[in-house]
């Protein structure tokens, strides 16, 4: 079976095992782990920030960063479809008590948006804005930066803070060919993954300037999140930041490659940006070419009635992707 659910399928490496398993360890709730202290400075170190956070999830990361940026009954501008949104079980309502704003079209709002929202302002009957949310990438798409900077500049040109999920932020900085710092640019607080395609098992860092991560230190451990001896899986995630970045130009070639074999077959189209497959499928299908696809061998995850997605990550070789091509055509061809 060829696993294209996700790039959180991977398993350690046997060199990220030994590095997890001579870590040097302490206690991290008194900030004495050693190996969590590197790990959040390199980090903040490559993004350009001040201070790291390290946490479980990404979920985590990015409730740490919406809770630490609003007041209860605050908005936060947002895509319907960020992870923030759908992703997320009603966080954003249960522990920073923000109120969603949504838009749809795009992958950042637009100039005429923003302003017809700011122009609210003030207004006593509606939520006071306070996060402008972005992510990157977004379902496999790379947002341009120039993009990123008008939507920060208009931010904080109004008192706004902004907030980048960053969960394959390591995708867009390689897709780009610049610096993680260059895409992290212009925003208060950032979420970075580690245990997606950068392959480590467990984890995710928020970054941001230091008195910002002080706050989210804090609601860590409000949220009952604070770890000891961390640096056992610590040190998965600092090898992975380490010895995985430079690899995953293979991720995207090899998903580029996987999306035009696909879009060859009958009935289905295919488009690749970065290391994520989006194939579209007739009308109400996806489940059912799901479903054939996993009968042939290669899961998938259906993320919408007609859309399929296949995401390449380090398990993957040049010859799974031709496998796994072989097999859709076969899977297409029974439908």
């Amino acid at each position: 079976m060829i696993d294209l659910r996700s790039d959180t399928v991977t398993r350690p490496t046997s060199a990220m095992r030994r590095a997890m398993a001579e870590a040097e360890v302490g206690d991290d709730v008194f900030g004495e782990d050693p190996t969590v202290r590197a790990l959040e400075e390199e980090t903040a170190s490559l993004l350009g920030k001040e201070a790291a956070l390290y946490v479980t999830s990404g979920h985590m990361a990015n409730q740490l960063g919406l809770y630490v940026s609003v007041r209860s009954g605050d908005e936060v501008w947002a895509h319907e479809h960020h992870h923030l949104i759908g992703d997320e079980q009603g966080a954003t309502a249960v522990l920073a008590r923000a109120l969603p704003r949504l838009y749809s079209e795009g992958t950042v709002p637009s100039d005429e948006l923003l302003e017809s929202w700011i122009a609210g302002r003030g207004d006593v009957h509606r939520a006071e804005p306070a996060l402008v949310w972005l992510e990157n990438t977004f379902t496999g798409r790379v947002v341009p930066l120039a993009e990123q900077r008008r939507v920060t500049g208009f931010a904080h040109r109004h008192g706004l803070r902004t907030h980048l999920d960053g969960a394959r932020l390591w995708n867009a900085a390689a897709a780009l060919e610049v610096s993680p710092a260059e895409v992290a640019e212009g925003f208060d607080s950032v979420s970075v993954c580690f245990s997606k395609g950068l392959g480590a098992p467990v984890g995710s860092a928020l970054a941001g300037d230091a008195a910002t991560i002080a706050r989210a230190r804090r609601a860590r451990k409000l949220l009952g999140a604070g770890m000891r001896q961390a640096g056992i899986i610590a040190a998965g995630a600092l090898y992975a930041l380490r010895h995985h970045r430079e690899r995953m130009a293979q991720d995207h070639a090899r998903a580029a490659l996987l999306a035009e074999r696909i879009a060859r077959v009958p009935g289905l189209g295919a488009r690749a940006q970065t290391n994520m497959v989006l194939v579209d499928t007739p009308r109400g299908r996806a489940a059912a070419y799901r479903e054939a696809f996993a009968r042939h061998g290669v899961r998938a995850l259906d993320i919408g009635a007609e859309t399929i997605r296949l995401v390449v990550h380090l398990e993957i070789t040049d010859r799974d992707v031709d496998e796994a091509a072989t097999a859709i055509a076969k899977a297409a061809a029974e439908l």
